[in-house]
């Protein structure tokens, strides 16, 4: 795993360092987003957190996700970190500001909930409404006390595996038609069972059921 100079830059444009791409991590925690390695650690979890929250609260994802890159038209690109974004890129050309009034309203919902742990590229002077980053500078104690609340299940992202659900009972997993079959069998199962008149009778004078034919078998063959 190794840091990089590039461009001449060792920090991107959030004071994260560059690096290359076996320091990034590929979560893969939707669809579309196999193209999308970021940083690992902390920056990783709280992206793709912001994945998750978008794609359930803002829209779906439609198209792959671009994060970290080797190269970039801006040389102190948050690509370059791995610490950036572009989310549903066709939709959002860069440098104009297209996206609805109500979506934006549920992206800005999203950057209050993330606390400031998330920056849009619409708040720059030349608009990027694509792109997300990592809101802090590398070090910054609130970046891993953050992604800790994350994975401590703050917003419902990150939770607890769940748990596996409770074996069916028999009025939850069977029909009433497969009730009457089961009648119709249990019927049938007690008829073979008798009584029968051709097996005798008990010292009550009751015809023997089979259960008494094999006990009785059973004590013949133990010479009681």
């Amino acid at each position: 795993m190794s840091f990089r100079t590039a461009y001449g830059n060792d920090y991107s444009e959030n004071g994260w360092r560059m690096v290359d791409r076996d320091m990034c991590v590929v979560a893969n925690v939707l669809p579309y987003t196999n193209t999308a390695p970021v940083r690992v650690g902390d920056a990783a979890t709280i992206l793709n957190a912001w994945l998750l929250w978008y794609h359930h609260n803002v829209e779906l994802l439609s198209s792959p996700v671009w994060g970290w890159s080797a190269t970039n038209d801006v040389r102190t690109s948050n690509h370059l970190s791995g610490t950036a974004l572009d989310i549903n890129a066709p939709r959002y050309p860069w440098g104009l500001r297209t996206m609805p009034a109500a979506r934006i309203a549920k992206v800005r919902e999203g950057l209050r909930l993330f606390e400031g742990s998330i920056f849009w590229g619409r708040d720059w002077n030349r608009p990027d409404e694509m792109h997300y980053q990592i809101g802090w500078r590398e070090g910054d104690p609130r970046v891993a006390e953050f992604a800790a609340k994350l994975n401590n299940n703050h917003l419902g992202i990150y939770g607890p595996a769940p748990a596996p659900a409770p074996a069916p009972t028999l009025g939850e997993s069977v029909t009433p038609e497969q009730y009457h079959e089961i009648d119709r069998k249990l019927d049938l199962i007690l008829d073979q069972l008798g009584p029968w008149p051709q097996l005798g009778k008990n010292g009550k004078g009751e015809n023997l059921t089979l259960v008494d034919a094999v006990s009785a078998i059973k004590n013949f063959q133990e010479g009681n």
